[in-house]
Order: structure tokens, then C-alpha cells, then sequence
């Protein structure tokens, strides 16, 4: 995708002035100031794990980046249907829309928001249509229907950023009011919703170098978003129940509710009733909030629901797999660099798919000669092909879509992962730590936590092309530049060096690899004479605290610790010159001294020789 086309698909959302708000400056300290203050308040039912979890981390701002719906852009379809190559290109579809994500894995409020889903997750299954999976719609899908039956999916238009932050709370209010012993007691409904209501209320990011407020819905990225829009969900649709006997009757309530199943944003059900009253349930869903506006499909022989096809023929409901149009299986190539069990399950794990949705024997063996073709295109043997599906044709039906309590995964639970990251070159070495584990049982303590059969290996993958490549933060900046922050009362823009790159005494050229100025933090910086330009290289939390502490230590003798101080006032006459050239990704000092050490050796500045 060209990147500025990009660029404009996603500013065309980020300054409609409805959604989100640009700011001028990161917030990312004022939301932890607002987290410690909430955990203070109910530090006494907060154990002191909990305490340490929510407050204790280092801070990363979250990065927006869009999603291209590629399946939902007509041209994208077309293209891919009239081409014969694996590869196809389009300029700039007209069509094409994003889908927008908030990647904030370590921003300020994702651990308070991991601990709410926990919380709240439990209150999903009480929702009369939610519909955890595929498995657990199939297992609602009945084996005849009417014949006048009808096949309806309503999907609601982009549910997470249109959820209103006063609806959403409420909804999660009325949930926990009314399974109150879902929650565990010493957690309060008001710790929940103040918790949530930060959530919402300072979902803070950045793109293009610029910061940005969400200002209404919730985030597609926070851990609790999925949990909050299943409930308030729940929430239209109880409203929508209480609404049905005054436009309709209670039988057609009953029915409604009944039938109606839901995942997410995505509802599905068999409708048996007219078209008209089906145009009028419709209009009442549309008229319960305006912000919530749901559209449908109908069909009275075949629609998709998440990757099942659902196909009526006269009474009977026949289920199919569902693919997008822009589909085109290239599933992983056997002769990729990935563990070889990992390879070696693939077969069986999409035949025993197939065999779980398609119970019509004819298409269930249509279906299997399809993918014994796919995988022989990317080079699996055919005997393991072979073989994977003749030992998912072994498992019966009930077995295939029964569903998985999290009781019956409490065993797998005890496993203690041993992880690595997989190379094919490397020596396993999981007997070897197993055969280390002595030395562990030497304490009670980790003899009772730790046993030998529970550590299972666990490999994670090796950063692949597309890890490499790409990345979630976006900047159209090409030159890094160091300049002034412009604060009237900032006593730090004398003493920088701005523009995009430094001479040191010795010629070496240095170049900023991120844009800085004087408030920036976590800094490798050089600071130098101007009287006769050597330099010093050091490392900081906070730039202008560091020029702070230069400044009194220049001044005062008693206090100087950096060889530099004295050369300073002697030399430069109580001036100096600082210039940032490297931005940590880490608060940690440990790898930012580790850094310091590594320019200074590299560079071997006079003023850091005592």
C-alpha cells in the first residue's frame, strides 16, 4: 500500500472531529497519575500482587494503524477472481476501507484494563444470545427448519467506536447489579466502573508523530473492549425484549430472545416470521439508540455467520465452510522454518475443522479433496495429508463439536511452559533443564511449585519477514532533528544543540535516531565545551533534570561527580552545550547505561576520561 494513501485513509478518521481528538503533547504520565489515585482509594481490596500489577510496568503510548478490509473492497475481489497469479496489484482502490486498531500492549491503562476482563468476562455468558464461537453457534443450529424460513444476519456499523462511554457504563452497571455473585466480593461495583470509566476516558495514542484522544466508543486493541461490547450488546438487546409486547406480542418476544444468537457485533437467526415484521424489528433495533445503527441480509437458501455457510434446502439446514472471496489458502508451506509438529498437525487440524462444520458426507468429502489439493501446493507430503484426514474421519460428531469447559483444561493449566525461540540449528535443550531441576528442589518452596512432568517445551517463533519489515508505529518523517521545545520558562533551550546531526571534536559525525527536543526522556546525549568543543557523552531519565544537575555541579565543586564539571567552569566558563542523539525504548536504566558505555567506547570523548 503506497504509504501516503495510507496516511490519508487514516487522517480522513483521525480529524473528523467526532471520534478523536488531536492533542499537543503525550499524556501518558496524567493517566498513571489517575490510576495510582484510583488504586489508593481501594488499595484495601486490592492484594499487594494486584497493586504492584496495575501501577508497577513500564509505560509505552499506544500506536494507531488501520487495517485494510481487503475482503469488503469489490475491486480487491474482482482482481482476484480475473487473476491467475499469486500476486496481484492495485494502485488505489476506491473502494477500500480500514479498519482501525489502537496497539497499546504496554500503555498505561491495558493492565487495569486486563484485570477488568476478568472481572466482567464471566457476565458474558449470562447474556441470553452470546455465542462464544463457531462451535458454540453450531451446537444452536437446528436440523430443520419451516419451510417459509428465512436466514437473517444484522451486523451492527464499526461497534466499538460507536458505543456512547454513558451507554456502555450503564450497561455494565445493570450486569453487575443483577449477577452480583459473579463478582468476587471484595472488588466493588464502583472500583469496576470508575476503573472502566478511565479506561474510556483516556485511551490516548499517537500516529504520525502526532497525539490523539479518543473521545467516543472504546478502543479495538484494550484487553477489556471484547468483554464491554458483548454487555453492552446484551444491554440493547434486553431493551429491545422489554420494547417487542407493546409492538408486537410476548409470544414473538419469546421468540425473538429464544432464537436470537449473537458474537460480538455479528447476530444470526432463523427468522419464521413475515418480511414486514421483519423491516419493523429492524427499525425498533435502529430506534433503541442512535448511536447503535444495525443492518441486515437476508436469504431464503444460503448466508455466512463467522466461517460457517448456513444452507437451506426446503426443511433442511445443511452447514458448509464459509471463505471470504479474497481467500486464497496459502496455508503455511511445509518447507518453511517452523517446528515440525507444528507442520505436522496442520493436515489434521483443518480436516478435523472441515469435518466439524460439514456433516453432509458428499460436500464434507468435496471439501476434503480441496484441501488435500491446497496442501499439496505448499509441498506437504500426500501420505501426511492422507493421513491427518482419515484420523479426524475417526472422531465421531458429538465428540468434534463438544465444547471445552474450563474445568476439563484445568490439568493443562498445571504445565509450566519452557520457552525458546525456535531454530532448527539449535540443541534441545529441554532434557537439560529438566535434568536441572534438582537444583531448584533443593528449596521446599520451588520443590512443591515445580515438578518434572509438568514443563512441557514451548517454542516461540523467530521474527519473520513481516515482524522485520513492519511495525505498528507510523511516521512519515524521513530526517530525525533535535530541536527546542519553545517553553518561555524552559531553562534548557540555551544550552541545545538543535538540527539534524553533530560534529564532534574528532570529525565523527553523529545523527539523532529519533526527532528530540528538551523535555524529551530515557536519552543518551553529548554535552561539549564551546570554548574548545570536547565532549562529554552521557545518559539521562529526563534531559532537562540532567542539565539541572550540570548546571549545580558546575557551580558548586562539593557536589561534582562527572569529570566534565570541572572542565566546564574552568574551560567553558560555567557554559556548555547538550545534544540528544539517541532515544532508549526502554525506562530501564540498566540498558541505558549499557547504551552510555557503548557510545563512549565508540567515540572516546576526552571529558569521559578521568
Amino acid at each position: 500500500m503506497e504509504k501516503d494513501h495510507y496516511k490519508d485513509m487514516v487522517l480522513n478518521q483521525l480529524e473528523d472531529g467526532l471520534f478523536y481528538q488531536k492533542l499537543n503533547g503525550n499524556r501518558d504520565k496524567s493517566t498513571m497519575s489517575k490510576i495510582r489515585k484510583l488504586i489508593k482509594e481501594y488499595s484495601d481490596n486490592l492484594t499487594d500482587k494486584e497493586i504492584n500489577y496495575l501501577k508497577n510496568f513500564e509505560v509505552k503510548t499506544s500506536n494507531f494503524y488501520g487495517l485494510p478490509k481487503i475482503h469488503k473492497s469489490k475491486e480487491i475481489q474482482d482482481h482476484v477472481e480475473n487473476c491467475d497469479s499469486m500476486y496481484i496489484k492495485i494502485n488505489r482502490p476506491t473502494d477500500l476501507k480500514i479498519r482501525p486498531i489502537i496497539a497499546g500492549p504496554s500503555c498505561s491503562t491495558q493492565r487495569l484494563s486486563n484485570l477488568l476482563d476478568i472481572l466482567l468476562k464471566p457476565l458474558c455468558i449470562k447474556v441470553p444470545s452470546f455465542v462464544r464461537d463457531d462451535m458454540d453457534f453450531l451446537n444452536y443450529i437446528p436440523d430443520r427448519v419451516p419451510l417459509d424460513t428465512i436466514l437473517v444476519s444484522f451486523d451492527v456499523i464499526s461497534l466499538y467506536t460507536n458505543i456512547p462511554h454513558e451507554l456502555g457504563l450503564k450497561a455494565v452497571q445493570y450486569w453487575l447489579e443483577k449477577y452480583l455473585d459473579e463478582i468476587p466480593e471484595r472488588f466493588s461495583n464502583d472500583f469496576i466502573i470508575k476503573g472502566l470509566k478511565l479506561i474510556l476516558e483516556n485511551n490516548y495514542f499517537q500516529f504520525d508523530d502526532t497525539y490523539y484522544l479518543q473521545i467516543k466508543g472504546t478502543a479495538m486493541g484494550t484487553k477489556v473492549a471484547p468483554t464491554y461490547a458483548t454487555l453492552v450488546m446484551g444491554y440493547i438487546e434486553k431493551q429491545l425484549y422489554e420494547k417487542i409486547p407493546s409492538e408486537f406480542d410476548e409470544n414473538f418476544r419469546l421468540y425473538i430472545e429464544e432464537n436470537w444468537k449473537r458474537y460480538l457485533d455479528d447476530c444470526f437467526i432463523f427468522w419464521t416470521k413475515s418480511e414486514v415484521e421483519l423491516d419493523k424489528c429492524h427499525s425498533m433495533l435502529n430506534a433503541l439508540n442512535e448511536s447503535i445503527q444495525f443492518t441486515y441480509d437476508s436469504s431464503s437458501s444460503k448466508l455466512p455467520f463467522l466461517d460457517i455457510n448456513i444452507i437451506k434446502e426446503e426443511e433442511q439446514i445443511i452447514t458448509d465452510l464459509y471463505c471470504k472471496p479474497t481467500d486464497t489458502h496459502q496455508y503455511l508451506d511445509f518447507r518453511s522454518c517452523h517446528p515440525s509438529h507444528t507442520k505436522r498437525n496442520i493436515p489434521f487440524n483443518l480436516a478435523r475443522r472441515i469435518c466439524t462444520i460439514v456433516i453432509n458426507l458428499e460436500l464434507r468429502d468435496k471439501r476434503l479433496q480441496e484441501l488435500k489439493n491446497y496442501l499439496k501446493r505448499q509441498n506437504y507430503p500426500v501420505r501426511l495429508i492422507e493421513n491427518g484426514i482419515k484420523n479426524a474421519l475417526k472422531i465421531p460428531i458429538a465428540e468434534l463439536r463438544k465444547t471445552v469447559s474450563r474445568e476439563d483444561k484445568k490439568d493443562k493449566q498445571q504445565s509450566i511452559p519452557f520457552v525458546i525461540t525456535h531454530n532448527p540449528r539449535n540443541h534441545q535443550i529441554l532434557n537439560s533443564a529438566k535434568g536441572l531441576l534438582p537444583i531448584l528442589h533443593k528449596s521446599e518452596k520451588m520443590k512443591d511449585l515445580v515438578d518434572k512432568s509438568q514443563l512441557i517445551g514451548s517454542r516461540r517463533q523467530a521474527p519473520s519477514l513481516k515482524k522485520l519489515l513492519t511495525r505498528a508505529q507510523f511516521s512519515t518523517q524521513k530526517v530525525a532533528e533535535i530541536q527546542k521545545c519553545g517553553d518561555p520558562r524552559c531553562g534548557t533551550c540555551e544550552m541545545l544543540e538543535v538540527g539534524q546531526s553533530k560534529t564532534l571534536k574528532s570529525g565523527t559525525v553523529i545523527k539523532p535516531n529519533k526527532s528530540m527536543n528538551c523535555k524529551s526522556e530515557n536519552v543518551i546525549y553529548c554535552a561539549t565545551c564551546p570554548t574548545c568543543n570536547k565532549n562529554y557523552i552521557g545518559q539521562t531519565n529526563r534531559l532537562i533534570d540532567r542539565v539541572r544537575v550540570h548546571k549545580q555541579q558546575i557551580k558548586d565543586p562539593s557536589i561534582r561527580n562527572s569529570p566534565c564539571s570541572e572542565h566546564f567552569d574552568r574551560c567553558g566558563k560555567g557554559k556548555f552545550k547538550i545534544y540528544p542523539f539517541f532515544k532508549m525504548w526502554t525506562e530501564d536504566k540498566i540498558p541505558r547505561e549499557a547504551k552510555e558505555q557503548y557510545f563512549i567506547e565508540l567515540y572516546k570523548p576526552s571529558l569521559n576520561r578521568k
